[in-house]
C-alpha cells in the first residue's frame, strides 16, 4: 500500500481467559474414535489453558496438550458432522 508505515497495525493479542468452570473440573462424557465405549469423567484446565487432563471413575488420570484436540462438540446430543 501506499504510504503505509511498517509496525503500524501490530496486532496485540490478549492472554486466553479459562473459565473458572474449566479450572475447578466439569463433568464431560469423553470418547474414542476406535470404540463405541462412552466414559464420564471431569474435565480440568491449566491456567493459562495449555493442557486438558481428566480423572475417570477409576481415579485414573490423563493429560493432553490443549494443541492435540481435533474436535470438540457440544449440546445435549452431540452429533457427528458431516464431511
Amino acid at each position: 500500500m501506499a504510504g503505509a508505515q511498517p509496525g503500524v497495525h501490530a496486532l496485540q493479542l490478549q492472554p486466553v481467559r479459562v473459565s473458572d468452570g474449566l479450572k475447578k473440573g466439569t463433568k464431560f462424557v469423553k470418547w474414542d474414535d476406535d470404540s463405541t465405549v462412552v466414559t464420564p469423567i471431569i474435565l480440568k484446565t491449566d491456567p493459562q489453558g495449555f493442557f486438558f487432563y481428566w480423572t475417570d471413575q477409576n481415579k485414573e488420570t490423563e493429560l493432553l496438550d490443549t494443541s492435540l484436540v481435533k474436535d470438540a462438540r457440544c449440546g445435549k446430543h452431540a452429533r457427528a458432522p458431516k464431511c
